[in-house]
């Protein structure tokens, strides 16, 4: 109970957003939501009340997203020792604007943000590797791809009791979304996973990308699921076997 109620007062000290996190978190939603909307303001017309009802739309599915994205990311954060902050990419947002007009919306680049993590140097007492390290951001990095996995399957279970259009957008939008995530590009939470950990990545990566793209198609959750981690398992032996083991092995 003692763990418990510790984790809790965390959260109560620590969860919440600064002034400058929201200011990005907000332009991040608003950009965000304008790249996915983008074809949508109007059919063979601009259509001014349509796209901003579309707008509105994108808005919520996005703010959905990344909140639950960093949500995961945060409560893991804390559960072992550090402060999440949320850092907008301003370079990512632009090169997804530039994309959305070149492509005319077709195409999503969705890489809204990467974090910053702080040391709870109290709450840190008696861990491993006491301060903020490669592997202690990999498991943070981890853990927003995850919870996207998460919504995208309780969006699919949505959709199959109530289908609706809006459901099913804002499922492909969290698959877009948890596979450029995974980008070992910096700020993403994939450069932090590779440089933490290849072998975690190694099985990451295609476990969830699999996985969140069987999301899409008229597959049984549970197979898509076992299909997806076998896959990981496959591949992360496949990169062991080819790359990881002959470093450790060194120069013969």
């Amino acid at each position: 109970m003692g763990d418990l109620a510790d984790f809790f007062d965390k959260i109560k000290r620590y969860y919440k957003f600064t002034p400058h996190e929201l200011r990005g978190l907000l332009i991040a939603i608003l950009a965000v939501a304008f790249i996915i909307s983008f074809k949508e303001w109007g059919t063979t017309s601009f259509d001014l009340a349509a796209g901003l009802y579309n707008l509105f739309n994108a808005v919520l599915i996005v703010a959905l997203s990344i909140l639950i994205h960093d949500f995961g990311q945060r409560i893991w954060g804390l559960a072992i020792g550090y402060r999440v902050e949320f850092r907008m990419w301003t370079f990512g947002l632009i090169a997804a604007l530039v994309i959305a007009f070149i492509s005319n919306g077709s195409l999503w680049l969705i890489v809204p943000s990467g974090f910053m993590l702080h040391h709870i140097a109290g709450h840190r007492l008696g861990w491993f590797r006491y301060d903020i390290n490669y592997f202690g951001q990999a498991m943070v990095a981890l853990a927003g791809p995850l919870f996207t996995l998460m919504l995208v399957i309780l969006l699919k279970v949505l959709n199959s009791l109530f289908p609706n259009p809006l459901i099913q957008k804002a499922i492909v939008f969290n698959v877009i979304y948890a596979i450029t995530s995974l980008l070992p590009i910096p700020p993403l939470d994939g450069s932090k996973i590779y440089f933490g950990s290849r072998m975690l990545y190694a099985f990451a990566l295609p476990a969830i990308a699999v996985s969140t793209i069987m999301m899409t198609v008229n597959i049984p959750l549970l197979f898509a699921l076992v299909l997806s981690f076998l896959v990981g398992i496959v591949l992360w032996l496949t990169y062991y076997i080819s790359f990881e083991r002959k470093l450790w092995a060194g120069p013969k």
